[in-house]
């Protein structure tokens, strides 16, 4: 590696750690003065706001690793551009594209990273900052999760119109019984309380099929044994606590009760995509400035001053806008099962891959 190689590479460590920080820092500030009318009713101390801010910094960091390392590299090779330096090495006997492996590795390095980031510390940050709020809105109160499907071993159909975690009680609640793959009995309960293997239900109208009997219970204990907990479905809610490795252990609990949730399927996909965005967004910061193409080499050589800082993270903000569209579209097709939901999250980074791809090696040797 030579002097130049290591003094851009220093250049773009020193900018992208400025840049990730700072934005990081700025996008926390703002998300908790969003925040802040919904907070006062519970009257929070100054520390909570504290470490809500704090706590928000690494979710912001690992959404906006690939922005930056863009954004960072479209700066430093365009001054590159500018100052003629990368043509000198090449017209002093050097491949360029030789010259810029080192940036790739650093791309891969960074790739990789953000990957370790967004597993293992990005995850319990958030969960913390769940907890903190629910604590501060949720003080006197039972967490409230509504609209839950469940099934039992023994086949029995369960729909709960409301479940109170903390006192595990449940409100509006319906059991099929199913015996042979035939519904034998319903119990419509207006009040039902949750025990490891039967529940109690109150006040409730069971219809007998079998009979054509329909009784009012005030109190009914039945047999039930779930296939799995209740509280499962409050962890689903919450995907963005969890790293790969919990996802996919999240999806087997589902997939031993019969259940699938497309949410899960295509998250875990697209944790896995996301990494190689950062790659390819370097790859991309890369080609442009050094003349990729005829057309985009002249906006990176002829500013000068501000406007080319303007200029780059304009170019940068625009390439990322049309990024999230188009993988928030298929990450959509994914959830709703228009397309596979491993198979959705992949399209958006192979299609900016291939453009990338094809840029770096349009450079002129």
């Amino acid at each position: 590696m030579n002097i130049v190689c290591k003094s851009y590479i220093k250049e773009f460590l020193k900018t992208f750690l400025i840049l990730l920080f700072s934005m990081s820092l700025l996008l926390s500030i703002v998300g908790l003065i969003e925040k802040i009318d919904d907070f006062m009713p519970y009257k929070p101390s100054a520390v909570f706001f504290v470490k809500y801010g704090l706590y928000s910094i690494p979710r912001y960091i690992f959404y906006l690793i690939p922005f930056v390392t863009l954004v960072t590299s479209l700066f430093i090779f365009s001054v590159g551009v500018r100052s003629r330096e990368f043509l000198i090495l090449s017209v002093s006997g050097g491949k360029l594209r030789v010259l810029l492996k080192p940036f790739l590795i650093l791309g891969i390095v960074i790739s990789i990273s953000g990957f370790i980031f967004g597993e293992f510390i990005q995850p319990e940050f958030t969960k913390k900052l769940n907890i903190m709020v629910e604590e501060l809105t949720m003080k006197g109160k039972s967490s409230v999760q509504k609209n839950i499907f469940l099934r039992a071993k023994d086949g029995t159909v369960i729909k709960i119109g409301e479940y109170l975690a903390g006192q595990r009680k449940a409100k509006d609640v319906k059991a099929f019984i199913i015996k042979n793959n035939i519904l034998t009995k319903r119990i419509d309960a207006q009040e039902t309380e949750i025990k490891e293997n039967s529940w109690i239900f109150k006040n409730a109208l069971i219809y007998d099929f079998l009979s054509g009997k329909v009784e009012k219970s005030e109190l009914t204990d039945y047999p039930i044994n779930l296939k799995i907990s209740v509280a499962t479905f409050k962890d689903i809610k919450k995907i963005e606590e969890f790293g790969i490795v919990e996802l996919i252990q999240k999806r087997k609990e589902l997939k031993r009760a019969g259940l699938s949730n497309p949410k899960i399927d295509t998250d875990i996909s697209g944790r896995l995509s996301y990494n190689f965005v950062t790659f390819f967004m370097m790859v991309l910061g890369i080609s442009l400035p050094l003349g990729a193409h005829e057309k985009f080499i002249f906006i990176f050589s002829k500013t000068r001053g501000g406007s080319s800082g303007i200029i780059t993270v304009g170019i940068g903000l625009l390439i990322t806008i049309v990024y999230w569209l188009v993988y928030s579209l298929f990450m959509f097709m994914g959830y709703s099962k228009i397309l596979p939901s491993f198979v959705s999250p992949w399209i958006t980074p192979l299609i900016f891959g291939f453009v990338s791809m094809k840029l770096f090696y349009a450079i002129k040797q």
